[in-house]
């Protein structure tokens, strides 16, 4: 997922008033099953699909619960991703055509996840056939031109257009965000496992725009905030992130496993905490959904961490607060002078009982 700025920067105003396997991964040694099929990676290793495929690779509940218990311990980057150049400075551009196909991640990631998919210039909706040679440069046989998304993460329904004002409507999302994969681990990677886990199918779904940049770079429980530069980074701070369609909470917590294991990537004790209690409640046939109070702190947090790790909304908060206490005590004044500016007399002492 691209570095944006949280969306919750949206809510200040209102707040100041109130793995070594995944290097042959473009080998392809089998044909590709249905593509709503979920495999089991107990049952069917990364070796065993193409590169293509991988999305299909989640882990079911039980065996996400075992994998979470063998990861590594969380190896926290000692400074903010923006020292080595930020997404692309550490992931490559985006998006590559890591497995030599002709077609960029982005493209490749839409024509799975659309439904309707248009794949040619042409009135209509036409087919991956009709569409060879009309794409644009970066997959000229099979650019997404416009489609329907069934979004995970809020349950909506999406219509795309690929267009400079309208491809923003569907975004690719990386489940485990690059920041965070940068904050827990990557950043001891090698080039090559980064620019992998950066365009993996495993790790990639469309999803609404608005929801990614809800999202930004956090896991379940924790987000990599503020920099290294303004003395504000942490590679672990709440209250973290959930999709809002509860439906979707366990595959969600599957997926952001499965990634994890994949990579051998170290967790937070909160994250981990947060996935095994969801993984833990979805083996038991619940949605490993969070309760209501526990999404409302978080929204609260997140918008406190938000001001909080930017110098300009926390210096706006601050003269908001200083305003409100001028105000309030120019009213305290006002009301003197309106009473005449008299205190209320003293009650006597009473003598009874002398």
């Amino acid at each position: 997922m691209l570095s944006v700025p949280h969306p919750s920067a949206r809510l200040v105003p209102v707040a100041c008033a109130l793995s070594a396997v995944l290097a042959l991964a473009p080998c392809a040694l089998a044909s590709p099953t249905a593509a709503n099929t979920t495999i089991s990676a107990d049952a069917q290793t990364t070796a065993d699909v193409s590169w293509d495929e991988r999305g299909r690779l989640v882990l079911g509940a039980a065996d996400a619960l075992a994998a979470l218990e063998t990861l590594p311990e969380d190896s926290p980057a000692a400074v903010s991703w923006g020292e080595g150049g930020s997404r692309t400075g550490w992931f490559g551009q985006a998006w590559m055509d890591v497995d030599g196909d002709g077609c960029d991640t982005r493209n490749e990631i839409l024509a799975r996840d659309l439904s309707d998919v248009d794949f040619s210039r042409e009135d209509g909706t036409q087919g991956l056939d009709a569409g060879r040679g009309q794409g644009a440069a970066v997959c000229p046989d099979a650019t997404v031109w416009s489609g329907t998304l069934h979004d995970p993460y809020t349950g909506a329904t999406i219509a795309f257009q690929r267009g400079q004002d309208t491809s923003d409507a569907v975004q690719i999302d990386h489940v485990v965000p690059l920041n965070y994969l940068y904050a827990h681990g990557a950043w001891a990677w090698d080039e090559r496992q980064r620019l992998l886990v950066a365009n993996d199918p495993l790790n990639l779904l469309a999803v609404d725009g608005a929801a990614n940049q809800d999202k930004s770079n956090c896991g379940p429980a924790t987000c990599p905030a503020g920099s290294t530069e303004t003395g504000t980074w942490t590679a672990a701070t709440g209250p973290g992130w959930w999709p809002d369609d509860v439906g979707y909470r366990c595959e969600y917590a599957r997926r952001f496993v499965s990634v994890a294991a994949a990579y051998n990537l170290g967790l937070p004790d909160a994250d981990a905490d947060a996935l095994r209690t969801a993984l833990t409640d979805c083996a038991a046939g619940g949605n490993g959904a969070v309760s209501v109070p526990e999404r409302v702190r978080r929204v609260g947090a997140r918008v406190g961490r938000t001001v909080l790790s930017n110098r300009v909304y926390t210096l706006v908060c601050a003269a908001g607060a200083l305003l409100i206490g001028l105000g309030l005590l120019a009213r305290g004044r006002a009301a003197l002078r309106a009473a005449g500016g008299k205190r209320p007399p003293r009650p006597r002492p009473s003598h009874r009982g002398r």
